[in-house]
């Protein structure tokens, strides 16, 4: 299964910018246009405010054809908090405002929250006739999405990549793209067990890119980082350097849809409408991602709904393992990278010249609550996060050659394939790595896990290394090997034939 969502997100005013509300409603025009021309499947998600303005819904109703999905893009604005009786808090006196508060739902107590979703969900009804499938935003706190999905029936939630300190949030340690099913208790946690799972699939928005998303420019060549502020995003936006140069596109597809995904592969193409100031470098940024997936044939376009849809058909009973591999890279650095994701852990497999080592690895915990699923969020920004045992993204630059859990610092180039249902294993020398939805089995001598890239609080046992974070407590179990523990890293010598890890919860 090989799908695309062209999706973009429509907003009725930017107070950035003069004669917002008429320039927005140009460039949305000229998006239906492009993606009517090309006659494929697209979402278009429509912000409060766009649903009460006549001239943007008289554009779909008009022109848009059966092909296109309108569903809704969940950012808090003025007409919406008016129309429940709410205070707007913008420091700015703006009616839309990009700040957590008041922007996002999470600043609005779960109460207020139902107030909110059902009144945007009735206008939304009152004008289109319908309840939308589809309901996405930057990011959505779990009580409004437990609530959307007991009373709107509804088929897909699609939230923000993962990215630290961006905007007003921090999405950090979550399934890197294509969908799961969220726990109860956290809406960027996947559920272990199906009585803790909630039935609509997320999905991750902006098709952000296997090597550089993480950590941005650190493993970037001198060539790449001279492209300054348009290279500050690594993502499929055609706004960005990455998603607008058609080498990088291409590359990206080609890792996205040419290599080991485990059976499901995924990716979003689209822009929000306030980048008005680039607005040709957007449509025409999308104009060639859509020509070059075309040509490809290979994968299908699909409504962002009908790709719930699809997923809950195809996985009805828990969310499976997916890949995404880069076995080579666009760029002049000689990386690899590899995310596995599965219900219980997410694992990034990362070489560079000739160091393979995990450059991230986070557990998920059904248990643990979003900060926010019964408290408001009085913050500047929202923090989503799982439990790290391996994370290398704040290690300085000088050490990106000594971080995270190291498997072989003399290897070769590596692949990637599925040896059984479900499983990732990459090969490099006699060295061999495989992700199991439990476990990850390990054939080398010696593993290096390093100090700098896993929480202070850290406690050695004679068969598993304790862990605190934010006061959760969980464990990464050793079989295979002897641990020994030092000042700057914690040595696993293997005593069997391969070294097992299983990332457990405390």
């Amino acid at each position: 299964m090989k799908i695309v969502n062209v999706m973009n997100f429509v907003r009725c005013i930017d107070e950035r910018e003069e004669n917002s509300t008429e320039r927005l409603f140009d460039f949305t025009s000229q998006q239906l246009s492009l993606v009517n021309e090309y006659g494929v499947e697209n979402t278009f998600l429509l912000q409060y405010d766009t649903v009460c303005n006549r001239d943007f819904t008289d554009l779909f109703k008009n022109q848009a054809s059966e092909k296109t999905e309108l569903g809704l893009w969940y950012e808090i604005v003025e007409p919406l908090t008016s129309a429940c009786g709410m205070p707007y808090r913008s420091e700015m006196g703006w009616k839309w405002d990009w700040h957590i508060i008041p922007g996002y739902s999470m600043a609005y107590s779960p109460k207020e929250r139902e107030l909110l979703i059902d009144e945007a969900m009735r206008k939304f009804k009152e004008v289109l006739g319908y309840y939308p499938k589809t309901v996405a935003g930057w990011v959505i706190d779990t009580h409004t999405l437990n609530y959307l999905n007991l009373h709107y029936s509804i088929s897909a939630v699609a939230i923000c990549r993962d990215q630290a300190n961006t905007d007003a949030y921090t999405l950090l340690g979550g399934y890197f793209n294509q969908a799961y099913y969220p726990s109860k208790n956290n809406i960027f946690t996947p559920a272990q067990t199906k009585a803790m799972q909630t039935s609509v699939p997320v999905f991750r928005l902006l098709g952000p890119c296997p090597i550089h998303n993480y950590d941005n420019n650190k493993y970037s060549s001198d060539r790449l980082k001279a492209q300054g502020r348009r290279s500050a995003c690594f993502t499929l936006e055609p706004y960005w350097y990455m998603g607008s140069t058609e080498k990088s596109v291409k590359w990206m597809f080609d890792s996205y849809f040419s290599q080991e995904s485990l059976g499901f592969a995924y990716a979003q193409i689209g822009q929000e409408n306030s980048f008005l100031k680039r607005k040709e470098l957007v449509l025409s940024g999308l104009r060639m991602q859509i020509e070059m997936l075309l040509k490809r044939g290979d994968v299908e376009f699909k409504k962002m709904g009908e790709t719930g849809e699809l997923f809950k058909n195809r996985y009805p009973e828990a969310t499976p393992p997916t890949s995404v591999t880069a076995l080579n890279n666009f760029d002049l650095t000689d990386v690899q990278s590899v995310y596995y994701d599965c219900k219980n852990y997410t694992a990034n497999l990362f070489r560079f010249e000739d160091k393979v080592f995990l450059r991230s690895l986070f557990l998920f915990d059904e248990r643990i609550e979003d900060l926010y699923l019964k408290n408001t969020c009085t913050t500047f920004d929202a923090i989503y996060e799982n439990l790290p045992i391996v994370d290398t993204m704040n290690c300085p630059e000088k050490d990106k050659k000594a971080c995270g859990l190291l498997i072989d610092g003399n290897a070769t180039p590596f692949d990637a394939k599925e040896t059984e249902k479900g499983v990732l294993t990459s090969c490099f020398k006699d060295k061999k790595i495989s992700f199991f939805e439990d476990r990850i089995e390990i054939i080398n001598d010696k593993l290096i896990l390093y100090r700098n890239s896993f929480p202070e609080k850290a406690k050695c046992l004679s068969d598993r290394i304790l862990f605190e974070y934010k006061d959760h407590s969980y464990s990464l179990i050793v079989e295979g090997a002897k641990i020994t523990p030092g000042e700057k890293e914690i040595i696993l010598t293997k005593t069997e034939d391969k070294i097992v890890l299983y990332p457990k919860k405390g």
